[in-house]
């Protein structure tokens, strides 16, 4: 449904930034005001930007930045969707459709063959063509006693505590030789977004949680974490939960030194560490099976394919396969049709076709198993993607597996 001719997708206007985030604060339920506002306006000021305006009223955002993201074998310019919203007054108007339409368009202008996003709500962005294409989960770490590991780090550990405000260049070095052990990381080439955001350290956001700290394990690895102090359990102790924010390494060893310096932590009962991988090595690496113990596991990096020929050349492929994939996207005729693919570890090609289709699926699912998070055979047994061609999921899955599973670090 087109939207209301009174109402205009259009960029956001020279100082109209306040003006917007009064609407994305009104969407999102909070209320960003005084010094806060005044950081984030830092680090958001860079993505390009679009407006619902009704009459002069801002109804409506969406923003994109213009970004990279990891993929096996290499990375690829991304499209970072975020702060789309939709004033309450105004749903069911095709607001939303029409924004979601000219950020793709404006993608696509960009030379970026992928969009992604942080979903809010999860029925709302698969008709799109976003798929849940990287999940995290959380894992909790009791330390007192000590996690010995069954491959114990050299001694001493050769850490070093940085100050937030000096640690930049090292974490950004580091996080950028990371992207490439794991596809779905987006890329942060922006100094104030790690300045302000990643290693924001303000004292109206220290709370209960304390001050930011950064440990670097060498030229390898980093945490960042805040400590916070919970009920006491004796009248000379309380609940001592570490917090890890960020545990992001080019290397395993640097991964199981950083989980090492975490859970000797001195007054510390237990480690936190939320967003993680789903299929993170340090749930193996301690001697007691028990001692990381993974808990919620949800969906995080949603991705559309918003180029197929453009996606499948830019990727790795693990072995060789060919398939006429039919792909459902009534939203995104760029996407929508039959492609020929041929993929490999020489490369990969897709170009459009009139043959008859191996397998048909809709494009988020097409966008969840790009990366390798989800296989084309359990899509298939959820009942969402058919199978024209006996073998054809099974040579495509083998085509698409990567190593490691994909993940992503913080949100956008």
């Amino acid at each position: 449904m087109p939207h209301p001719s009174d109402v205009v997708i259009r960029p956001l206007a020279e100082g109209e930034w306040d003006r917007a985030h009064d609407q994305t604060d009104l969407a999102f339920h909070r209320s960003t005001r005084g010094p806060r506002r005044d950081r984030m306006r830092t680090w958001t000021v860079q993505p390009d930007t679009v407006v619902a305006d009704d009459g002069g009223r801002i109804v409506g955002t969406a923003a994109a930045w213009r970004w990279t993201v990891s993929v096996p074998g290499g990375e690829l310019p991304c499209a970072g969707v975020t702060i789309v919203t939709v004033r309450p007054t105004h749903r069911r108007r095709g607001i939303l459709r029409a924004m979601m339409a000219r950020i793709a368009d404006e993608a696509r202008a960009a030379g970026e063959p992928l969009a992604a996003l942080w979903a809010s709500e999860g029925a709302i962005y698969g008709r799109f063509g976003y798929g849940v294409a990287a999940r995290v989960q959380t894992l909790r770490v009791q330390t007192r006693g000590g996690v010995p590991l069954r491959a114990p780090v050299p001694e001493p550990l050769g850490v070093e505590l940085l100050e937030p405000e000096d640690a930049h260049p090292v974490v950004a070095s580091i996080y950028e030789r990371a992207r490439a052990r794991r596809g779905g990381i987006m890329s942060r080439r922006d100094a104030d977004w790690w300045t302000k955001r990643v290693l924001g350290n303000a004292p109206d956001e220290i709370a209960a949680q304390g001050p930011l700290r950064v440990v670097v394990a060498g030229d390898d690895g980093y945490a960042l974490y805040r400590v916070e102090e919970g009920a006491e359990t004796s009248p000379v102790s309380a609940w001592t939960t570490v917090h890890v924010k960020e545990l992001v390494a080019a290397t395993a060893e640097a991964e199981r030194t950083l989980l090492t310096y975490l859970t000797r932590i001195d007054l510390a009962d237990e480690v936190l560490l939320p967003g993680r991988p789903v299929d993170d090595a340090l749930v193996l690496a301690p001697v007691d099976a028990r001692a990381v113990q993974p808990e919620a596991t949800h969906d995080a990096l949603w991705l559309r394919i918003l180029d197929v020929p453009g996606a499948v050349a830019g990727r790795s492929w693990a072995a060789d396969a060919q398939a006429v994939v039919e792909v459902e996207h009534p939203e995104d005729d760029h996407v929508a049709g039959r492609w020929a693919l041929r993929v490999g570890p020489d490369g990969g090609t897709a170009e459009r076709t009139d043959a008859a289709p191996d397998v048909v699926l809709h494009a988020r699912d097409l966008a969840a198993a790009y990366l390798g998070d989800a296989t084309l055979t359990a899509l298939h047994d959820a009942g969402v993607v058919e199978e024209r061609t006996a073998g054809t999921l099974s040579a495509l899955d083998a085509a698409l597996r990567t190593d490691r599973a994909p993940w992503t670090v913080g949100v956008f």
